[in-house]
């Protein structure tokens, strides 16, 4: 996802505003799982890096200009944004046809 680092000083923490991706399908709540596992399980995760910022999604986000990527499996893309295409836009991004095998995740 495409975000931008907001920066405060006198003590405040930073904070990503996550940009949005109007052809992206929304798994911000997946996402959220594995920032918050990157928070309580510190020593699973590689201690070198940029550390995990807490993320700000809303809808009022500035919009990406990232284009939409081809290839991917139809799960991944926003459904209302693909109803709202030609079908020489759709066939442009070339969708897999292999599913995509989503996952329950589960934390305790």
């Amino acid at each position: 996802m495409s975000s931008e680092e907001s920066s405060v000083e006198n003590g405040i923490k930073n904070v990503l505003q996550v940009k949005n991706l109007e052809w992206w399908k929304n798994i911000n709540k997946e996402l959220e799982i594995v920032d918050l596992q990157q928070v309580i399980n510190k020593d699973i995760f590689c201690s070198q890096g940029t550390k995990p910022l807490p993320r700000k999604h809303a809808p009022n986000n500035p919009n990406s200009s990232w284009v939409p990527l081809m290839g991917l499996p139809m799960a991944l893309y926003d459904d209302m944004w693909i109803s709202q295409l030609t079908e020489l836009q759709r066939e442009s991004l070339k969708i897999s046809k292999d599913p995509f095998p989503w996952m329950k995740l589960v934390t305790t």
